[in-house]
């Protein structure tokens, strides 16, 4: 519900909403998102990113759900083919 509008269906940053950002969202398939610690991404998810366009979803999306989220994109790569 969140992540999709900026990141695409297929989480590859294509995304309706996220066209419009510069830069365009991250592909969460992508290495450098897969390599991140897990506490990392939580974080991000969490807080936001500094000069990004990842908002703080803290107050929105529970920890519990946070951490599922965290799972789900880390688990992408054995998922979701290019």
């Amino acid at each position: 519900v969140y992540c999709a509008q900026c990141h695409g269906n297929r989480f590859d940053g294509q995304g309706t909403v996220g066209q419009s950002f510069h830069p365009l969202p991250t592909d969460l398939r992508k290495v450098e998102v897969q390599s991140k610690p897990a506490g990392e991404l939580f974080k991000s998810v969490s807080f936001g990113i500094p000069g990004g366009r990842q908002p703080p979803l803290a107050t929105t999306i529970t920890a519990q759900d946070r951490w599922h989220i965290i799972s789900f994109v880390l688990d992408l790569d054995a998922h979701v083919s290019p």
